[in-house]
């Protein structure tokens, strides 16, 4: 099946892929601090940083249009987390302090993946003395998730192939809710079963085979 790599364009011939894995999560996580730790008030600064992040994706020579696809993809996820902030005191700044922040951490995170393999990534945070256990778990996440990608596109086309998309309503949003509720209960018993499997194998949370 297709699948949609986060490191996609990680071999295109720019000044930004030629630099080492090392100094892009530096500069990412000096930037991202700088993005949280400044008040919403400061709305020029935020044109600033919206400004650099748009220049990296130019020089990045990455597709806009996949970009944008990304930013639709995570967006009703941002809003929803956002919004949360509304109900609280000065809920309006709140939320849009949330969606804005957020979007341009978004934007940081795809400049960094899209413009470095992720064997590189995970290999830098090594370097930069990031806990061994959670550089597995981000390698795991990654090499699973296509796994699951697969697993939920053969769910749906089983569904589809029983006319699910020809019923609407109360009856549609249940079907869906049995969708995610057989994803969720085949992944952690795919999960369970690889973990048993590594402890068999000697994992302890350190190695690294």
């Amino acid at each position: 099946m297709k699948h949609a790599f986060i490191d996609t364009y990680a071999d295109l011939n720019t000044p930004l892929h030629k630099f080492s894995a090392e100094i892009k999560l530096i500069f990412f996580i000096l930037f991202l601090l700088i993005i949280i730790f400044t008040p919403i008030r400061y709305a020029m600064l935020f044109l600033v940083y919206g400004l650099i992040a748009l220049i990296l994706i130019y020089l990045s020579k990455i597709p806009v249009n996949f970009i944008f696809k990304r930013i639709i993809e995570i967006l009703p996820f941002i809003i929803i987390v956002s919004i949360s902030a509304i109900s609280k005191k000065q809920g309006l700044g709140l939320f849009f302090n949330c969606l804005i922040k957020a979007i341009l951490a978004v934007l940081l995170v795809l400049v960094v993946s899209c413009t470095t393999r992720f064997s590189k990534l995970l290999a830098a945070l090594y370097v930069l003395k990031v806990p061994r256990l959670f550089v597995h778990l981000l390698s795991f996440m990654y090499r699973y998730s296509f796994l699951l990608e697969d697993q939920l596109l053969k769910i749906k086309r089983a569904y589809e192939a029983r006319n699910i998309n020809d019923k609407y309503g109360f009856n549609k949003v249940k079907i869906l809710s049995n969708i995610l509720g057989t994803l969720f209960i085949r992944t952690y018993e795919r999960a369970e079963r690889i973990y048993l499997a590594m402890c068999a194998r000697g994992y302890n949370g350190e190695n690294d085979n």
